[in-house]
């Protein structure tokens, strides 16, 4: 929820993407981002059945009532999570889109359960806004690199590794205030 104080910055919020958790009717925009970036060789095409498939690993961008952005995380195991196919729109101008489907990848893999981020790309000073760090491949978790060998096509040459260790997020608990004895009556 965003909030504002003055009349000015609720227009600018109003302008912002946000993101949510992606649904079947998204899977087509989803497959149309992807497809714009792969056919620019930033990703890997993924088709719409796959895309359906892995449906509760994407969240999408909205603004103005349309998807403008994408981004997957799918679970390796041992706590580790690969972000995958991000892609935003790139006839949308800069409304968050791709800072909203980061956050929202991140709160994605805190409920999860995971608390290691490594991912693969082109264009690593996008992820390095996010706190990710490019690595070596002799720090790529185990887990990740069988991944990406039992994949057909995948493969790290050309691209930076990149990770991120999440900070654990605490528990918001709300308690009641104690009561003493004159207000309990």
């Amino acid at each position: 929820m965003i909030m504002a104080n003055d009349a000015g910055t609720q227009a600018h919020a109003a302008e912002l993407a946000f993101a949510v958790h992606a649904a079947p009717i998204h899977a087509a925009s989803v497959s149309r981002l992807i497809g714009y970036w792969a056919d620019h060789g930033l990703t890997i095409r993924r088709d719409l059945r796959q895309i359906v498939t892995a449906i509760d690993d994407f969240v999408v961008a909205i603004h103005d009532e349309r998807v403008v952005g994408c981004g997957a995380l799918e679970t390796v195991g041992g706590g580790i999570g690969e972000i995958r196919s991000i892609a935003v729109d790139a006839a949308v101008g800069k409304v968050g889109a791709g800072r909203a489907v980061m956050e929202a990848l991140f709160a994605k893999a805190h409920l999860r359960g995971i608390d290691t981020l490594v991912l693969l790309t082109k264009i690593p000073d996008f992820f390095t806004r996010f706190g990710f760090e490019a690595i070596e491949f002799d720090a790529v978790p185990g887990e990740y690199a069988a991944l990406i060998a039992a994949q057909s096509g995948r493969t790290f040459e050309g691209k930076t590794i990149m990770r991120r260790v999440l900070v654990p997020q605490v528990p918001v608990v709300q308690v009641a205030p104690v009561m003493t004895g004159v207000e309990a009556r």
